[in-house]
């Protein structure tokens, strides 16, 4: 619905983008799913009030030596991110590819491209994965997507001068989830 409200339709009104936003960001907190991963120590949190910044200079963050467990395994923060600094440099030395497309659903679910062709790129589930951490996964997706949409409205409000929304998926110390 919020998704809707900020597209252009004959009815948009920043009343009614307002509403959805406030609507999306009061069932975010009410089931308290940005803290998912609170206490994870992979989990990126913040202080309150601050600008919020990740400390990268730990070597986990570069090391590149850690190899994916699983070809179908969704990789981890410290292996994303080393993925994406050897792509990098793949990329511009011998012009690789990166692999991820063979994570996603599109590859892995034929079906995908006639029943959710917007989700083609989306990563499919580990196979391994139990239901609980499917959904505990899902919540994870419904939080950076929520935290997507809100960064663009606000930041698109502050750049129009329109009054700025109080939402709690705002304040980066209300998000505790890490991105699987």
């Amino acid at each position: 619905m919020s998704f809707f409200e900020l597209c252009a339709h004959p009815r948009h009104q920043t009343s009614r983008i307002d509403s959805a936003m406030d609507i999306l960001d009061s069932i975010i907190r009410s089931l308290g799913i940005t803290y998912l991963d609170a206490n994870d120590s992979a989990a990126s949190t913040f202080t309150r009030h601050a600008v919020p910044a990740v400390d990268a200079s730990s070597e986990q963050y570069f090391s590149a030596s850690q190899s994916f467990t699983s070809s179908m395994s969704i990789p981890s923060p410290t292996q994303r991110s080393a993925q994406q600094q050897q792509s990098t440099v793949d990329a511009t030395t011998s012009g690789s590819r990166c692999s991820c497309d063979s994570l996603s659903l599109g590859s892995q679910w034929p079906e995908a491209r006639s029943q959710v062709p917007g989700w083609l790129t989306t990563p499919m589930w580990n196979s391994e994965w139990t239901e609980g951490e499917i959904k505990k996964e899902e919540c994870r997706r419904l939080c950076w997507s929520t935290l997507m949409l809100v960064s663009g409205h606000t930041s698109y409000s502050d750049a129009v001068n329109w009054r700025l929304q109080e939402l709690f998926m705002v304040e980066p110390s209300n998000v505790g989830t890490i991105l699987n």
